[in-house]
């Protein structure tokens, strides 16, 4: 048995320590003073009862079957230091990427408890976690469910039974039936809990339900590997299927999802080509860089891809060591510094103690070992990359034949295929993973990971060794084996010649990036020369704030940069922080800052201030004094966050002060809706005072145009649209501006307790804004900025939603009386009124004075000599 159920060390003595075992069902209960008379018992009860728990003062501290659940902090930002002994060295965890794993065994004396989580199995302190029993268990575990896709999904809390991440990996599987399965390596799979804890215990797999291992091709396809898509696919994805049309021009997260609102806007914008020079230039795989950018930076929309020009969570400066703190001049020298220092010079060297391969991985194997403590980084990375490739047509997929290696001594690399000249050879390996080219009797010919050069650059024909077939554990794809066919590409970088290697033509010219400091470029002539265009000056024409926040970020929204050519000729440019320079947001005061694009400068100053940082604490301190009137005062000076129940109850307080008439008018006569936060949101208005004025909240379809630009953002997310709508705030018939944010609740006509619902509008500017919602059992919440158009978006989700349905402070119910409607309704039946009595008395006027005129006239015609023949009588 490779690992015990518990220790027998000598015991700590505590005299006031009272130690108890107990069975799963609480028939058993025995206490004891001693920890040796305990596990003494503990022992002896094992076969007798069934999961024996054992305690310290009401701590479980040891059990039969159960799980470690990670100690966590509500920032996330707790890092559980462990030992791994699948290594042999220390790591780290964080238990808000999977808060459970396999529990295995209890060593008491040393303070450790053993564990196994991401196929790695290691000890921590008792104090870093929980033991939980798996039948006293409220809640779901992580499992992996085989269903329409194969997918593992994790848990980062046992509060409430919702999986925090549902990961699609694969296909669904053929080995498996459909269900939930148990595992804690990924690779064997396992529909009993007990059964699996048994066999990690006795280091076996032989009663897990699949007889050879599962090894993910997403996961296990190291850098060192080539791509079958070309830049203008990528691009045509980005650009179309997601409809992202521009950089970031601010960082507004407030749906606290750790990305910029606006999906519309991506820092992977134009530098989709810096992808594929980084493969040609450092040998790693263009889709690969491209999958785990889109996952760390949240597709480009993360804080550090704004702020810092990072797509990774890691950084380094070009030329330099590594730093976190540094901030790249451009989004493209991430992708370089990625390509070149992370993955080229570091995770590829055999020569360096963190080396691990080149592929995703897990805690055992890959980059996922020193790059993240999140223990399921590679799984992640890797559904990035399977669902990326299923969209565009699974060309990658099982595109390559894999060798895996799992020997725990150590491999031999020889330069011939004959095996009889050693290169270089790793020990301890846990599991590794090459790519094979070639087969060769007793051999394989394999792309190794290191790079030969100086400057980290790979040629895919040099590093390449052969290694016995005795070797490898398992392959994958054999059908594949094949090599490179490889062209020769020059690349134009910065004014230096450099060139790289690809399989496929991937760029029309040499130079897919060409630069020429002071000039644009524009093209290339018919013997594809690059073409320039000088450029003479450039201009601010609409600048952004001068005053910034002490310690945010330029909000560059909407500000545009004219470039003049010398042909007199100009252009507008959004400014993205690319062209930004000089700029520290921890200095107060003011800042020359520096604006370049294509090497032509100009300075702008601004100021760095303390003051609104000062006003968001006093926001803070008139919240928790409940003084509502100088929040409602102050909040449009500065981006402040409310939740959806502080907007609840700050507009409930003001509400009762102010008295306002509101009305809610549903002109798609189709949809229940209420409201909170229309008395912190509007500002008061003079109107007809004596006469009544009324606030409305008018609901209508929304424009065809809207719906359809709106529906495109949302279906490269696999998103539905469930219902489009407008929704527009009026004082009287005049529109109004929101001052802050108010609380739109609105029924969902297929509400579905399997779906996740999303709000997006389509901002005033264009842009797509992804809103902060909620929803509830029989609603959606979210919250709206300003008027306009919204689509409400659904996804199926592995969670069910049961939330009880809250109570907005205005609804059909309560709201007030169309009182500037019904004025000027009465005002109108007045008027009419009037005119109809003005018209009855005209009437009578001209009717008596015909009547007086016709006697008069009558009367004149005897005068006249003319008689009137009466009327015979009957």
């Amino acid at each position: 048995m490779l690992i015990m159920l518990n220790s027998l060390a000598v015991p700590l003595k505590a005299d006031e320590d009272v130690f108890a075992v107990k069975d799963n069902a609480t028939r058993l209960e025995e206490t004891f003073d001693s920890y040796r008379e305990a596990v003494d018992y503990y022992e002896e009860k094992l076969e007798e009862y069934d999961n024996l728990l054992l305690y310290i003062n009401d701590r479980l501290i040891m059990m039969e079957y159960g799980i470690v659940q990670f100690n966590t902090d509500e920032a996330c930002s707790l890092e559980i230091d462990y030992y791994s002994t699948s290594k042999n060295e220390d790591d780290l965890i964080n238990g808000c990427y999977g808060i459970d794993a396999a529990y295995l065994k209890t060593d008491y004396d040393k303070d450790r408890v053993y564990f196994m989580v991401s196929n790695d199995i290691g000890y921590t302190s008792m104090d870093n976690v929980i033991l939980r029993p798996f039948e006293k268990i409220e809640t779901g575990l992580s499992v992996y469910q085989n269903h329409d896709r194969f997918t593992h999904n994790i848990m980062s809390q046992l509060d409430h039974d919702f999986y925090s991440y549902s990961i699609d990996l694969d296909d669904r599987l053929d080995f498996l039936s459909e269900g939930d399965f148990y595992s804690y390596d990924g690779h064997y799979f396992y529909d009993d809990f007990r059964t699996m804890i048994d066999d990690y215990r006795n280091d076996t797999r032989e009663n897990s339900i699949s007889e050879t291992p599962y090894y993910n091709y997403y996961q296990y396809l190291p850098h060192r590997s080539i791509t079958n898509y070309s830049s203008e696919e990528l691009n045509s994805y980005i650009n179309e299927s997601l409809a992202i049309n521009g950089r970031l021009a601010r960082y507004d997260d407030s749906n606290l999802d750790s990305a910029a609102d606006e999906v519309n806007r991506s820092e992977l914008y134009g530098n989709i080509e810096d992808f594929f020079i980084a493969e040609s230039l450092y040998g790693t795989n263009a889709m690969m860089l491209i999958s785990s950018a889109m996952y760390e930076s949240s597709y480009g929309r993360s804080l550090s891809s704004y702020s810092e020009n990072n797509l990774y969570l890691s950084s380094a400066h070009l030329g330099e060591a590594d730093s976190a703190d540094s901030r790249y001049d451009s989004v493209a020298d991430s992708i370089y510094a990625h390509s070149r220092y992370f993955i080229s010079a570091r995770y590829s060297n055999h020569r360096r103690s963190d080396y691990y391969g080149t592929f995703y991985g897990n805690k055992v194997s890959g980059i996922n070992v020193n790059y993240s403590p999140d223990q399921y980084f590679g799984e992640k990375c890797a559904s990035m990359y399977y669902l990326l490739d299923y969209r565009l047509g699974n060309r990658d997929r099982n595109d390559r034949a894999l060798g895996i290696i799992t020997d725990k001594d150590s491999v031999t690399f020889y330069h011939d295929e004959e095996l009889n000249s050693r290169w270089f050879t790793l020990s301890d390996i846990s599991e590794m993973s090459f790519v094979i080219l070639g087969e060769y009797e007793g051999s394989y010919l394999i792309s190794i990971d290191n790079s030969f050069n100086d400057d980290y650059e790979y040629d895919f024909d040099e590093s390449v060794a052969y290694i016995s077939k005795d070797s490898f554990s398992c392959t994958l794809n054999e059908d594949r084996i094949r090599g490179y066919d490889l062209s020769y590409v020059h690349y134009d970088l910065s004014g230096g010649q450099i060139c790289g290697y690809s399989e496929i033509d991937l760029f029309e010219g040499c130079n897919p990036k060409p630069y020429k400091e002071h000039y644009e470029y524009i093209g290339t002539d018919e013997n594809n020369t690059a073409q320039y265009k000088y450029i003479e000056a450039i201009d601010l024409i609409k600048s952004f704030n001068n005053v910034v926040e002490l310690g945010k970020d330029i909000d560059l929204n909407s500000s545009l940069l004219r470039v003049f050519y010398e042909d007199s000729t100009y252009r507008d440019v959004e400014v993205n922080t690319d062209m930004i320079s000089g700029y520290d947001r921890n200095s107060e005061g003011e800042q020359n800052i520096r604006i370049t694009y294509n090497g032509v400068s100009i300075d702008k100053k601004i100021t760095v201030s303390s003051e609104l940082k000062e006003l968001r604490s006093a926001i803070d301190e008139a919240i928790e004094n409940k003084d509502y009137q100088f929040v409602k005062n102050n909040l449009p000076r500065l981006k402040y966050q409310l939740s959806f129940d502080q907007i609840r109850n700050i507009d409930r307080s003001l509400n009762e002060a102010d008295n306002r008439n509101y009305y809610i008018e549903d002109r798609t006569r189709k949809h229940d809706i209420s409201i909170s936060g229309l008395d912190l949101a509007l500002s008061e208005m003079s109107g007809l005072r004596y006469f009544g004025d009324t606030y409305y909240v008018i609901l209508r379809n929304a424009p065809f145009l809207d719906a359809d630009a709106l529906k495109k953002h949302s279906e490269g997310y696999d998103f539905e649209v469930v219902d489009s709508h407008n929704i527009s705030f009026r004082f009287n018939f005049e529109n109004i501006e929101l001052l802050s944010p108010v609380i739109v609740q609105i029924d969902i006509p297929d509400k579905r307790s399997d779906m996740i619902y999303s709000v997006y509008h389509l901002a005033r500017n264009g842009d797509v804004i992804k809103m902060r919602t909620t929803q509830s059992d029989n609603y959606i919440q979210y919250m709206a900025k300003e008027s306009g158009s919204y689509v409400i978006l659904s996804r199926p989700s592995v969670n069910e939603y049961h939330i009880a349905d809250t109570v907005e402070n205005l609804s059909y119910e309560n709201m007030g009386i169309d009182n500037h409607r019904n004025n000027y309704r009465l005002f109108a039946i007045g008027v009419i009124s009037l005119i109809g009595i003005i018209g009855i008395v005209l009437y009578y006027v001209m009717y008596n004075r015909n009547e007086r005129l016709w006697k008069e006239f009558r009367r004149s015609l005897p005068t006249q000599g003319i008689v009137q023949e009466e009327k015979p009588k009957s």
